[in-house]
């Protein structure tokens, strides 16, 4: 028997296109209108679930879609079925078990890599609301892993998804957390927030772009990653407190 050869790690950060990203945005829109659905018939509640109870719903939503492929979003074809909560390790490895809320990951020879675990669209999914802020929740238990190295430590890509419960929106809502001197310092935010296209279900979408000041062997340091932000609401507010929104009189 012929003896396994084990590829080259390589330190190579892989560039993820944001065609996939686009993708990936518009699966989670959708599966988030048929969620919706669900709770109107009375079968979920959005208002009563914890985070893990509501990505835990739209992981199997997902898988739905995925079994559909391009029918039900065009593009689905071109990522594998996602994983929800799939062990990885850190960059460094000092942490085996980092658990990425979601991730999609590209068939196979789409994207060139060298190790296709790394390689992979990390999701991070959050609750906004009057328990959950947007600076302690979202930023600083949620956003920071892609900041410091725990999740998509391979890529140049990433997503944040907010479960917004409140009266709170893109992208004046995250604008005006990062806007804070302290916070925009420790998730190294670079320039501002960026609008992008809508996904097709009209959902916003922005971006940030973060510099992370760890490294890979080889490297100097990883270089920057830009981190996608779409935000998913009830179609009614579970509660009538709202965020900080500067751009708002």
């Amino acid at each position: 028997m012929t003896q396994a050869r084990r590829p080259t790690a390589g330190t190579k950060v892989v560039a993820i296109p944001l065609s996939l990203m686009i993708v990936v945005q518009n699966v989670m829109s959708a599966a988030w209108r048929i969620l919706l659905e669900d709770v109107r018939q009375g079968h979920f509640s959005i208002c009563d679930a914890i985070e893990d109870e509501i990505t835990e719903r739209l992981y199997m939503i997902l898988g739905e879609l995925d079994a559909a492929g391009d029918s039900a979003v065009l593009g689905l074809s071109e990522l594998h079925t996602p994983a929800r909560e799939g062990n990885v390790r850190n960059y460094d490895g000092s942490h085996l078990d980092k658990q990425p809320d979601l991730a999609f990951r590209p068939i196979r020879g789409l994207i060139p890599c060298q190790n296709t675990v790394p390689t992979a669209i990390f999701i991070e999914c959050k609750p906004i609301d009057a328990q959950h802020p947007i600076p302690s929740t979202y930023c600083r238990a949620g956003l920071i892993r892609f900041v410091n190295g725990d999740y998509a430590w391979g890529v140049d890509r990433a997503m944040m998804v907010g479960y917004v419960r409140n009266v709170c929106n893109l992208p004046g809502g995250l604008s005006t957390a990062l806007a804070a001197p302290t916070l925009s310092c420790e998730m190294e935010l670079s320039g501002q927030l960026e609008n992008l296209r809508n996904t097709a279900s009209g959902d916003t979408v922005c971006q940030s772009t973060h510099n992370r000041n760890f490294r890979l062997p080889g490297m100097v340091t990883v270089g920057q990653i830009v981190v996608n932000h779409l935000w998913l609401h009830p179609t009614t507010p579970c509660e009538q407190t709202r965020c900080r929104d500067i751009s708002v009189s």
